[in-house]
């Protein structure tokens, strides 16, 4: 668990379903449909030999906060867990448009 004032930004290391553990930077947290989320850049599985053959990959997880402590919950719904991932695509699509108008 993860004091929840401290989250942006920050390298994490969280316990996969199948038992290994994983490093993460935590790249945003959003709220959606009144549920807070968090977007991770998952950079590997953490105690291998020299570097990692795993490509860093992007991974959305429910935020759930209990007594100030961030604990990361799998999105386990199909049908929220793609509300979800349309709804980051959205963000992102919205802050390439704000950059683009930026440059221009």
């Amino acid at each position: 668990m993860t004091n929840v004032e401290d989250l942006e930004e920050q390298v994490i290391t969280l316990e996969g379903e199948d038992g290994h553990s994983y490093v993460c930077r935590i790249l945003g947290l959003f709220e959606f449909e009144e549920k807070e989320y968090a977007l991770l850049l998952n950079m590997g599985e953490t105690g291998k030999e020299g570097e990692s053959s795993e490509e860093p990959s992007t991974v959305v997880m429910q935020l759930i906060t209990k007594d100030d402590q961030a604990v990361f919950r799998t999105i386990e719904d199909d049908e929220e867990f793609d509300r979800v991932i349309s709804y980051v695509r959205e963000l992102a699509e919205e802050m390439e448009g704000e950059e683009e108008t930026a440059e221009a």
